[in-house]
């Protein structure tokens, strides 16, 4: 289902590169909120990895039970970190988009700053429909987290379930 997602999440990305480059290219004001969006975007990422990484979120248990989390875990993290760099991709494209703009036409061609916006919206596009997966994940760990404290706490008690 996640493969399925990413894929589709892709052909969007295509889709909306070939039909919205007219809008964007040489579009400077939304050029510029792309790059602010995905700017903020890769710092929310950083925290959202440095929350999966944090050692609280191992379930309770014997080293037995914490090694058994870690392949999930790094899975997790191993994604986020695609994720955010893919919003870097996204955002050196539109860096080097700027700068061969400035460039004389024979030099860098039409046809080539034209594919240039299209890569970039492409990969924003598919980054940003990816990213819609981002708070349910988020709710997902926190809701692990207080589920774990609740059932220390349960512990410390001794009540069992």
């Amino acid at each position: 289902m996640r493969a399925a997602f990413i894929v589709v999440s892709f052909i969007l990305g295509a889709v909306a590169a070939y039909y919205g480059e007219p809008l964007i290219y040489g579009n400077q004001d939304a050029i510029d909120i792309f790059v602010t969006v995905y700017s903020v975007f890769a710092g929310f990422l950083v925290a959202v990895i440095t929350i999966l990484g944090d050692p609280a979120l191992l379930p309770a248990g014997s080293w037995q039970t914490a090694e058994n989390s870690r392949a999930k875990i790094e899975a997790r993290l191993i994604r986020h970190t695609w994720l955010f760099a893919l919003y870097l991709v996204t955002i050196a494209l539109i860096f080097i988009s700027a700068l061969i703009a400035k460039a004389p036409i024979d030099l860098i061609g039409d046809d080539a700053r034209h594919w240039m916006a299209r890569a970039y919206l492409a990969l924003g596009v598919a980054a940003f429909i990816l990213s819609l997966a981002l708070p349910k994940m988020l709710m997902d760990v926190q809701r692990a987290r207080v589920d774990a404290e609740i059932e220390r706490r349960r512990d410390d008690a001794g009540i069992r379930r």
